[in-house]
């Protein structure tokens, strides 16, 4: 009966899986099975995965895949093993793509096709099988079949073996039938293909340029428009300029070669998937031709790999047009990106360390104008950590006119953007240039330095989730982490009031429907305040598979599938929010920028004091308010800062709440307070109210020592009436008389 016979199978395929597992411990209860003298091939587990998959049996499923991975089969033995059979191929292509739905399989099964895959690309990627690979391209139609399937998986590792076959001419069959296999490639060939356009024959020349019409990707432009121009071989420039109408690129010679460079390095810069050979891998390749050995591949880690291409082709733009600021700004960009992408231990070899500097070093060398450039590139893609460093580069090297001159406008734009430190760091800068004129937007630049004072570091997160209890449970990661989680609301309307009232939202977490994630986004990128906003968004694994690759290349936002465990979620949050804004303000980092802060309005209220007719387009009086309110939220060295700031600006309200720190300090801290007390009423008088005059007083009958004489210097420096004065002469004579009496 094929009831029994399946029972029979699934019995036995049980214990096979119970024997793969040390010790046992995924034997279903109840189930006694005996330990096998021979352990299952590596066959019967994958055979045994593919079974349990398809049968809904995840324990057993998960048992098998694991115990095949810790064999550590090598890649090109695993692939084989399943191509060699006619129908495991298909078997376990349907189990892997099933079992990536279940969460406690997605896993494994993701391990071992990763596996497979590595097995398919090491063996198409070996030059030897590259090279058995092309000459079947002209034997039996069998073999030719298998031949350009084969050099197709290989992608851009076949082609210096395919352009060898067009130079050495020494078959022509097999040298059309190469240029045939370049075309079929498309885009898998255009990389290595324009590295060695302008280095090899002319013949090799025209049938290579020839060859990037029939690919008819844009990409080519720049390299067959410099061909064109170059080439002293007529049937050469023929071709390209051919193949320059093919791709839609013009022709006119009017166009800038330089810009075209410019252009496609743009296009790097971007990280489009097009733009992408190995999507998924760890390393891409960057292509130059050596006469004496021809095409030459780099590997890159894929991090920095359009960094590295941008950079390149920006050269190359300089290398036409040295005064190309657009091409010199990009090139900074560029090398701002692959800093801030790099690992710290890797050794990247399209940027050898030395001869190379730092990107600061060459952002400061740039000058102002450049480096505005590179700032308002950060402004608009929101890439907070490319902002920070271009700021830090104007800091440095930058003065008035650089900061804030005609092309000082995204330096004062950074004054609105949503991150506090891009914010922060854009008024430091501006403060420290002390310009004499004012200019659009130079009223918030005294403002926003005196909010760093009082800022506490609060980190706020956004939840979004249509069930109360993913509310909560997102909440609780959230809070662990150290964010102040506003109201958990389903949507992202609903959570605008609490988004209002808060000084910043530094990450938002959603779990709702796909579409509903999908339009979030959309909605917060439409927002001011949330466009630089880290945005994780939860989906199911099918929405993960729509929408993933759509929010690859967006530095901020994250999509992940929605069931994450809570030490997962946590991981995803401070890895990613790390990457796109930085990591968390320490209250180091809090006191060093208030610090900084107070140090800036210190020198602005100084020079403004020294001078009744100094011009400064800063008015320190813009940040009383926030001064005051630091003033009883701080201690130590600030408070003693701001106290001092604060005896600068001609304001009762300053003054008073001086002396009120006066009187509310204890100890050596009243001392210190009422020398800065002094100081305001030595600059502008006397704007007390009653109650502190009178406590004065009182203070400088009833103290004694230091406190005693600077408390009479505070009221001889505010310039009382005589009538003020009189009890205190008079107490004081009658003191002297009684201690003369006894």
């Amino acid at each position: 009966m094929p009831e029994l016979k399946f029972l029979r199978l699934a019995v036995g395929r049980m214990a096979v899986a119970v024997a793969c597992v040390s010790g046992g411990a995924l034997v279903p209860a109840g189930l006694s099975v005996a330990q096998p003298a021979v352990q299952p091939s590596e066959a019967q587990l994958l055979e045994d995965f593919n079974f349990y998959v398809l049968t809904a049996n995840s324990e057993l499923a998960r048992a098998n895949a694991q115990a095949l991975l810790d064999r550590r089969l090598d890649p090109k033995v695993f692939m084989g093993m399943v191509e060699d059979s006619p129908t495991l191929l298909d078997r376990f292509d349907k189990a892997y793509r099933r079992a990536i739905l279940v969460p406690e399989l997605e896993g494994v099964a993701s391990e071992l096709y990763g596996l497979f895959e590595q097995g398919r690309r090491e063996r198409a990627r070996d030059p030897e099988e590259i090279g058995r690979n092309i000459q079947l391209l002209v034997g039996t139609m069998r073999g030719a079949v298998l031949g350009r399937e084969r050099l197709m998986a290989a992608g851009e590792y076949a082609v210096p073996q395919l352009v060898e076959v067009l130079m050495t001419r020494q078959n022509q069959a097999l040298q059309t039938e190469s240029a045939g296999m370049l075309a079929s490639m498309g885009r898998r060939a255009l990389a290595p293909l324009c590295a060695a356009l302008l280095h090899v024959d002319p013949a090799t020349q025209e049938t290579i340029a020839r060859t990037l019409g029939r690919i008819g990707y844009p990409a080519a432009g720049p390299y067959l428009t410099e061909l064109a121009r170059t080439t002293s071989v007529e049937p050469v420039r023929a071709a390209a300029l051919r193949s320059l109408e093919q791709i839609g690129a013009s022709t006119s010679p009017e166009m800038s070669l330089a810009a075209l460079y410019r252009e496609l390095g743009e296009e790097y810069y971007a990280e489009p998937k097009s733009l992408t050979a190995f999507p998924g891998e760890e390393h891409q390749l960057l292509w130059s031709y050596e006469p004496a050995l021809g095409l030459q591949p780099t590997a890159v880690r894929t991090e920095v790999f359009h960094e590295a291409m941008a950079m390149r082709l920006a050269e190359r733009a300089l290398g036409l047009d040295g005064t190309d600021q657009e091409s010199l700004a990009l090139w900074l960009a560029s090398n701002f990106s692959r800093e801030l992408d790099q690992a710290p231990d890797y050794e990247n070899p399209a940027y050898p360390q030395p001869p190379r500097r730092d990107a600061t070093y060459y952002a400061v060398m740039a000058g102002a104008e450049t480096t505005q450039k590179v700032l308002a590139r950060a402004l608009a893609e929101r890439d907070t950590p490319l902002a920070r460093r271009a700021i830090d580069a104007l800091s440095r090297s930058a003065g008035v006119a650089g900061l804030v001159g005609p092309q000082g406008v995204p330096l004062v734009e950074a004054l609105s953007y949503p991150d506090r430190r891009v914010r922060w760091e854009a008024a430091l800068a501006l403060g420290r240039a002390k310009p004499r004129v004012p200019f659009e937007g130079s009223e918030r630049v005294v403002p926003t330095l005196a909010s760093v004072i009082r800022d506490e570091g609060a980190r706020y997160a956004v939840v979004l989730a249509d069930e109360l209890t993913r509310q909560q449970s997102i909440r609780s990661v959230l809070e662990g982490l150290g964010y102040t989680v506003l109201a958990p609301a389903m949507n992202l309307e609903s959570a605008a009031a609490t988004i209002g009232e808060a000084p910043g939202v530094d990450v938002i977490v959603t779990d709702l429907t796909t579409d509903g994630t999908v339009a979030t986004i959309e909605q917060a990128r439409s927002q001011a305040r949330l466009q630089a906003t880290p945005i994780i968004g939860m989906m199911s694994a099918s929405g993960v598979q729509q929408h993933g690759a759509a929010y690859e290349n967006e530095r901020l936002t994250l999509i992940i599938r929605q069931g994450v465990s809570a030490e997962q979620l946590t991981e995803a949050v401070s890895q990613f929010v790390e990457r796109a804004s930085g990591a968390a303000l320490s209250d180091e980092e809090l006191r060093s920028y208030a610090t900084a802060a107070l140090n800036v309005l210190q020198e602005l209220a100084v020079a403004s004091a020294g001078a009744a007719t100094q011009v400064s387009a800063y008015d320190v009086t813009d940040a009383s308010v926030s001064l005051i309110g630091a003033l009883s939220e701080t201690g130590g060295g600030l408070r003693v800062q701001v106290a001092d700031v604060l005896s600068y600006i001609g304001e009762q309200r300053a003054q008073v709440a001086l002396m009120d720190a006066v009187m509310n300090a204890e100890a050596d801290e009243r001392l210190v307070m009422m020398s800065k007390m002094n100081a305001s009423a030595k600059r502008f008088g006397n704007m007390l109210e009653e109650r502190q005059v009178g406590w004065l007083l009182e203070a400088a009958e009833s103290s004694t020592g230091e406190e005693a004489t600077l408390a009479a210097s505070l009221i001889g420096a505010l310039n009382l009436p005589n009538e003020k004065l009189v009890p205190l002469i008079a107490g004081g004579a009658e003191r002297g008389e009684e201690r003369s009496g006894r």
